[in-house]
């Protein structure tokens, strides 16, 4: 701990020397706040007051005095309940002027039933215009009001003849209430912003900044660990992150008090039922969950600046992360979505909501308190993440997106080349934007063939990226015959996959009932489709295309890339987990996502140890041809495997499939691994 201290003294240190840390942790929560919030609300106060004071012009034609003049005349009898003044001025014939300088223009007709029709001309681009056509459309009510009223009454009726039922809606929510949950959505988004802002430069400083000034090899001859290194790093940039949240509370919470009640008295008696009481008290659960997401945003944007090897570099990388935590964050703006048992287990999310609800006097500390709990435990996880970060060479001193060979000329590219980690995310990103284009547009007309051109995407993006590198596509996509030990392997591997899977989307169903009506939707007119037909597009063509590009291209990339230069092959458990997990986003689907992940990383161990692709693209067909039947004909497979037609399954029938799971990918694991070890000794026949 004394080294620890020391480290975070000089990290401390050199970023109070960067002046944009200091902008970022005072300048903008102190000065900006009260610049905006106060500022802009005196600026349109003037506005509107000066708006006041106008006379606005009507103009029209003289031919129509008696219209105009009768609301001349209504005008003059309630010109203090109108919002604007009003000069009417007559035209007469030939003086184009009147019309041409008026702020709205009458134009009246008289249809065959002798009902007049007054429409007013305006222009909503000129704010004096705007203020007229508003004016004349309340006068032009009364003026309809008063003609009704005239009418009724020389029938002999009253105003109960037009209206034989009366009715009121009366709201039940404190206006206290209704206040916090307006303004709680926005100042929950601007507090994390705010706290993401002050942890973005000195996360920056702290990683690629020591790059940039050459000071990283240095740092890394000193007789302390990389872990306390980087920990002490942690520490210096999540204390300027949390100085951050609590400057931004205090500066958002007094400007938000002093426009209440020293600009606005008004609003400030409407307020008199909100209780600063309630918000007090739930004050230190407040400060306890911007403090946790301060560490959560510094942990998240130092994991990706490590890998920048400048300033700029860095800055480029966690635009990513800022876009991702705003919008977020601005999940509490949505009237619909509300702190839940489901909401309080998303990071950022939680914060947010949770805001609005202090701030609507309705705090539940179950669900704060879990929320603090989860992002407490996502910044653990990310700390542990990045503490195996400093401790890789390959990352510290990696060539991040300086390694691009997209974009060199082909010529200029050795035969056998590897896609790096940038080619990687290029080509993952280019192929996720054509997706989410040029697929959504297909498949709003036609949900099937838009299916077919996705699969089709994912089959020719990576094969023509492989091709422009040139590759060595047997090797990168372990085009090799499998053994026997390998397909028993594999297949006992995938059943217990499968299990834990099942285990995990029946839990998942509990808690996302809605998701699983959105996928039933979003399936519903592909399975119009004759079976053959369903076979080859959603068995056939996702276990060749999809095994291509994820266990293939991503999956064999990430393998050479972590562990081919430097003899580690332990480390493509990496690969495989993030193989795994950018083949569960890609299904883009929460109720799929974990049974997803652990197919798709239990496929990429598969394809590692076994040495074969081809396994897993016949297990890929498998597992998609049984949701294929259960589609088209849910009897004929409750026939056949009776256990996955049932519908919901108790909790000892969950732990037995986790545990038979569990207990299945060991069995197939081991094979899979003396697979390997005689493999290792011997050259694989190649397909």
């Amino acid at each position: 701990m004394r080294q620890i201290r020391t480290l975070v003294r000089k990290e401390v240190l050199d970023i109070l020397r960067d002046k944009k840390t200091l902008v970022m942790m005072i300048v903008v929560p102190v000065l900006l706040y009260p610049l905006i919030i106060i500022g802009m609300s005196l600026l349109f106060t003037m506005i509107l007051r000066s708006e006041e004071d106008v006379v606005h012009t009507v103009g029209y034609s003289a031919e129509y005095q008696d219209v105009a003049g009768a609301l001349q005349e209504l005008y003059e009898q309630n010109e203090e309940e109108l919002d604007g003044l009003l000069s009417f001025v007559p035209e007469k014939a030939g003086e184009e002027s009147v019309k041409e300088g008026a702020d709205a223009w009458l134009e009246i007709s008289q249809n065959k039933r002798g009902v007049r029709h007054v429409t007013v001309l305006y222009t909503s681009s000129d704010q004096a215009s705007y203020s007229a056509g508003q004016t004349m459309e309340e006068l032009l009510g009364m003026y309809r009001d008063q003609l009704l009223e005239e009418n009724l009454h020389a029938e002999g009726l009253s105003e109960d003849f037009l209206h034989p039922v009366e009715w009121e809606l009366e709201d039940q929510a404190a206006v206290s209430e209704s206040f916090g949950m307006d303004i709680g959505g926005s100042i929950g988004m601007i507090l994390i912003v705010t706290i993401l802002l002050g942890a973005v430069y000195p996360a920056i400083d702290a990683t690629a900044g020591e790059k940039e000034r050459g000071t990283l090899e240095t740092l890394l001859t000193l007789p302390v660990t990389n872990f306390q290194m980087i920990l002490s790093k942690f520490i210096s940039v999540s204390l300027f992150a949390c100085v951050t949240a609590v400057l931004s509370l205090l500066s958002l919470g007094g400007s938000v008090l002093f426009l209440m009640f020293g600009l606005s008295p008004e609003l400030a008696e409407e307020l008199q039922g909100f209780s600063f009481s309630a918000v007090l008290r739930a004050l230190p659960l407040f400060v306890a969950a911007l403090l946790v997401t301060a560490l959560l945003v510094t942990a998240l944007c130092m994991c990706f600046c490590l890998f920048a090897r400048s300033f700029k570099e860095a800055n480029n990388y966690v635009t990513p992360v800022l876009l991702v935590v705003m919008f977020a964050s601005m999940s509490a703006m949505l009237p619909s979505v509300e702190l839940d048992g489901r909401t309080a287990l998303i990071p950022v999310v939680n914060i947010s909501l949770m805001v609005k609800q202090i701030l609507a006097q309705k705090p539940e500390t179950g669900l704060i308190l879990v929320s603090i709990v989860v992002n407490l435990f996502y910044s653990i996880a990310l700390i542990w993440i990045l503490a195996r970060l400093y401790n890789s060479e390959d990352v510290l001193f990696s060539d991040g997106f300086h390694g691009l060979r997209l974009f060199q000329r082909r010529s200029e590219i050795r035969r056998g080349t590897v896609p790096g980690i940038g080619d990687l995310i290029i080509s993952i990103t280019a192929l996720l934007l054509l997706l989410l284009y040029v697929g959504s547009a297909v498949s709003v007309r036609d949900a099937f063939a838009g299916t077919i051109v996705n699969q089709l995407l994912i089959l020719a993006v990576p094969l023509l990226v492989v091709w422009y590198m040139r590759s060595d596509v047997r090797t990168l996509y372990s085009l090799q015959r499998p053994s026997v030990l390998t397909c028993a392997g594999g297949l006992i591997l995938y059943a217990g996959t499968y299990l834990l899977g099942l285990a995990s989307g029946m839990a998942l169903m509990r808690l996302l009932p809605e998701s699983l009506q959105n996928l039933e939707n979003a399936f519903a007119p592909i399975t119009v489709q004759s079976l053959p037909l369903l076979i080859l597009v959603i068995a056939v063509l996702p276990a060749v295309g999809e095994e291509l590009l994820f266990r293939g291209f991503l999956f064999g990339s990430l393998r050479e890339h972590f562990s081919g230069r430097k003899g580690k092959p332990e480390r493509c458990v990496w690969a495989a987990l993030i193989s795994g997990l950018v083949f569960a986003a890609f299904h883009m689907s929460l109720l799929k996502l974990l049974p997803t992940f652990l197919l798709g990383a239990g496929f990429a161990v598969i394809v590692w140890k076994g040495g074969s692709i081809c396994v897993t693209m016949a297990l890929h067909f498998l597992n998609n041809m049984i949701s294929v039947v259960g589609m088209k004909d849910p009897e004929a497979l409750g026939r056949v495997l009776p256990f996955l037609a049932k519908e919901s399954y108790s909790a000892a029938e969950m732990a037995g499939m986790t545990a038979g799971g569990a207990l299945l990918i060991a069995a197939g694991y081991a094979l899979l691994r003396r697979e390997s070890a005689k493999r290792s000794q011997g050259s694989p026949e190649k397909v």
